[in-house]
């Protein structure tokens, strides 16, 4: 029996947050940070590091909506003010006049004169109102910048900390980017993080450390989905368009199956199962509604496969063995789908398993190993993306 050991801690990154989110999240880290073991540091590490980023993608957008508050602030401030001195000179102008009016004992004009002058004071009423509105916001939003920045302070100390108690952790500093270098042309598009979540009474959705087995090697290829049809095959759809993967079209609560023995990185099925529609990006990966991704041995050869779009009856958790075709999914229509079926993509791993691990982790989750999305049958030091149906005899 061959023994294939998986050490898989990723991180996968945080959605936006609120102050008082960040503040307890914060909180948690800097109690972890000096009790921490050296088998964990590395995914405290990480999660700093994907706050850090995460804050500062926070402050990004704050400063923009500063600075567009700031200009309108501004620009508010000079019409008020230009109102208000209008009013003032139309109020001394019409002061005179009444004097006049007044020695000629006319009735009606004191009240034009008052009717007129009170358009002028309600001009300016109104644009003092937004502009102090507007105003309370800029502070608002300035108050909430000097907290994340405080935020930020309090995650770099964390992580600085862990750098002094863990030197290996040091090579993580400046790895907030995919390597350019070592991944071809296409892959920038990759994204950083997914998300990982809490599961209620199952653990987390993604694997978070351990030493994990695939007890041996399938001599074949398992069919995903029996009796499904292909809808479109893998690198282009039926209008030419580019695609990166087979999708097998089935009926709602098709059994979706393990094409060979292995072990699942990431299960999770966070939105409902017929949800699906052009351009809805819930999921992860972005658009993959629900979801898993497994590392599979088949014939000497270390693969991944993932599956998108399932429905929520997903059987299998992080960590879990599985064997080939087992039942691990039911199909759905969930995420960017606009109908039901199961999209598969497959990757050939072509360093050796702490290699590709370690770049699982580091990166994040990232579902293509560094192939990127924007490209075709692409590889990186780590895989090769493949046509699903190089490999499996498909019988649909």
């Amino acid at each position: 029996m061959k023994c294939i050991s998986l050490f898989v801690c990723f991180f996968i990154g945080l959605q936006s947050v609120s102050i008082s989110t960040y503040d307890a999240l914060i909180t948690g880290l800097e109690n972890k940070v000096e009790v921490i073991s050296e088998d964990k540091a590395s995914f405290l590490s990480l999660k700093c590091r994907d706050v850090s980023l995460e804050l500062n993608h926070e402050m990004d957008t704050l400063n923009k909506r500063i600075q567009k508050l700031n200009q309108r602030v501004q620009k508010l401030k000079k019409e008020a003010d230009h109102k208000k001195r209008l009013y003032e000179f139309k109020r001394l102008e019409y002061s005179q006049e009444l004097v006049c009016i007044q020695k000629q004992n006319s009735i009606l004009m004191p009240y034009r004169i008052e009717k007129n002058l009170n358009s002028y004071l309600v001009d300016y009423e109104k644009v003092q109102s937004v502009y102090l509105d507007e105003k309370q916001s800029l502070d608002h939003q300035t108050a909430k910048l000097s907290i994340y920045k405080d935020y930020m302070k309090r995650i770099n100390v964390c992580q600085n900390r862990l750098f002094q108690r863990f030197s290996y952790l040091s090579k993580f500093k400046n790895e907030t980017d995919s390597n350019v270098d070592s991944i071809i042309s296409g892959s920038y598009a990759l994204p950083s993080y997914g998300g990982y979540e809490t599961l209620e009474n199952n653990g987390m959705s993604c694997l978070v450390g351990g030493n994990y087995e695939i007890d041996s090697y399938s001599s074949f290829w398992q069919n995903p989905i029996e009796n499904g049809t292909i809808s479109a095959r893998c690198w282009a759809y039926p209008d030419g368009s580019l695609h990166l993967g087979l999708d097998i079209a089935s009926g709602m609560y098709s059994d979706v199956k393990a094409v060979a023995n292995g072990i699942v990185l990431y299960a999770h099925a966070p939105v409902d199962s017929n949800n699906g529609y052009l351009g809805n990006m819930c999921g992860w990966p972005n658009g993959g509604g629900n979801t898993i991704c497994m590392v599979v041995a088949v014939n000497e050869k270390l693969y991944a496969i993932t599956y998108a779009h399932l429905s929520n009856e997903i059987y299998v958790t992080s960590g879990q063995q599985v064997s080939q075709g087992t039942v691990i999914a039911k199909s759905g229509n969930s995420g960017n789908s606009t109908g039901p079926h199961t999209h598969v993509e497959v990757f050939e791993l072509k360093q050796d398993l702490n290699d590709i691990v370690d770049y699982f982790r580091n990166s994040g989750a990232d579902f293509t190993f560094g192939c990127g999305f924007d490209e075709p049958a692409t590889c990186s030091n780590f895989a090769c993306h493949i046509d699903p149906e190089s490999v499996m005899e498909l019988t649909i």
